[in-house]
C-alpha cells in the first residue's frame, strides 16, 4: 500500500467530531438507495430459528464480493454502509449490505440480538453469501466493517470456524480492546455521544428485557454508560459473567496473532469514540492510522467518497495481486 494517498481533511469537516457527526447530519450525499438491492434472509445454525437480514446487489466483475457489516446501532441503511455500497458496486463487485442479528430491518426475525461473540453468525452469512452466485465461490468474498462490525470481522479472521471463502478483512474505526473503548466513550466529552448511542440501543434491544425480569428492566433503564448496559444485558446475552468478563474475552487485539487472513486496520488518530489501536503490524495484518478522521469519518480531499474505500480497495487488489 506504499501508493495510498494520504488523508487530508476537506473543508469544512475539520475536527474530529465534524468527520464523525457527518455520517449523521441531514442530506443525501452519495450512495445506493436504501431499499434497493434484492432483500436476503440467512439462517443461523446456532438451533435459534433466527435469522439475519441483508441486501444483495449483484456484481458484473470477476472480483470478490463485499460483505459490510455496520457498526453499534447501525445497519443496512447507515450512510457510511450506502456509500461504501454505491462505490463498490460501481467498481462491478457483489455487495452485501448486512444487518447483523436483530437489529431494526431484521428485529422482527430475531429473539437474540448481535453482540461481539456472535461470530458464528458471520461465518453463516458468508456462507450464504457464497451460494448467491456461482461467481462468488470462484472469487472470494471480503468483508468490509465498520466499528463493532470491524472488529466481529477481526474475530472471524481469527476463527478456526472463517470459512475458506474469505480472503480478506477490512475494520474501519474497530474497537480491537474493548475495555479501553468503554472508558473512552464515557468520558465527560463524549457524553452527547454516549447518551445517543445508549437511548439507541435500548430501544433496540427492548424486545430482549422489558418483558424480562425486574432486576434487569430496572438496570437496563438506570443504566448511564455504555459499561452499564453491557454489564446489565449483552454480556448476560452473550453468556458471560459481566462486562469486564465480556471485554476480556470478545477483544480482538487478545489475539491478533492467530489471524489466518490478510486485514486491514484503519483508525483515525483522533478517534473520539475509539482509541487507535497499539498493536505491532507484521504479515498478514495492515494497519493504517490516519492524521485526523474522526469516527468512521474519513470525509477527504479529492472525493466525496469516505477515503477508506479508496484504502479498501487498494487493499484488496493489492491482496489479489499477491
Amino acid at each position: 500500500m506504499t501508493s495510498l494517498t494520504p488523508f487530508r481533511r476537506r473543508w469544512p469537516w475539520v475536527t474530529a467530531d465534524l468527520q464523525t457527526v457527518r455520517n449523521v447530519l441531514p442530506g443525501r450525499p452519495a450512495g445506493v438507495p436504501p431499499d434497493s438491492g434484492q432483500r436476503v434472509e440467512i439462517p443461523l445454525s446456532d438451533g435459534s430459528g433466527d435469522r439475519l437480514v441483508a441486501r444483495y446487489h449483484p456484481g458484473r466483475a470477476r472480483v470478490p464480493a463485499v460483505i459490510l457489516v455496520p457498526g453499534l446501532t447501525g445497519c443496512e441503511a447507515s450512510r457510511h454502509v450506502l456509500q461504501a455500497a454505491d462505490a463498490w458496486a460501481a467498481d462491478g463487485a457483489p455487495v452485501v449490505r448486512l444487518n447483523l442479528r436483530g437489529s431494526p430491518p431484521g428485529r422482527s426475525l430475531a429473539k437474540g440480538h448481535y453482540h461481539m461473540d456472535r461470530v458464528q453468525d458471520l461465518a453463516d452469512a458468508c456462507r450464504a453469501v457464497a451460494d448467491l452466485d456461482p461467481g462468488i465461490r470462484q472469487h472470494g468474498i471480503v468483508i468490509v466493517g465498520f466499528s463493532l462490525g470491524g472488529a466481529l470481522a477481526l474475530r472471524l479472521a481469527q476463527s478456526p470456524s472463517r470459512p475458506d471463502i474469505v480472503k480478506a478483512v477490512v475494520t474501519v474505526s474497530a474497537p480491537l480492546d474493548l475495555t479501553a473503548t468503554a472508558e473512552r466513550i464515557a468520558r465527560p466529552r463524549n457524553r452527547l455521544y454516549e447518551r445517543w448511542l445508549l437511548q439507541r440501543l435500548k430501544q433496540e434491544t427492548a424486545p430482549l428485557w422489558r418483558d424480562g425480569p425486574a432486576a434487569v428492566r430496572t438496570a437496563v433503564q438506570a443504566a448511564r454508560h455504555i459499561h452499564e448496559f453491557d454489564d446489565a444485558l449483552t454480556a448476560k446475552e452473550a453468556g458471560f459473567r459481566d462486562a469486564a468478563d465480556y471485554y476480556a474475552s470478545c477483544s480482538p487485539m487478545s489475539n491478533l496473532g492467530s489471524l489466518g487472513i490478510p486485514a486491514l486496520v484503519i483508525h483515525a488518530d483522533d478517534d473520539p469514540w475509539v482509541p487507535p489501536p497499539s498493536v505491532v503490524e507484521r504479515a498478514p495484518l495492515r494497519v493504517v492510522v490516519t492524521r485526523g478522521g474522526g469516527h468512521v469519518g474519513f470525509h477527504g480531499t479529492g472525493s466525496r467518497m469516505p477515503w477508506y474505500v479508496g484504502a479498501a480497495a487498494h487493499f484488496v487488489r493489492s491482496c489479489r495481486e499477491r
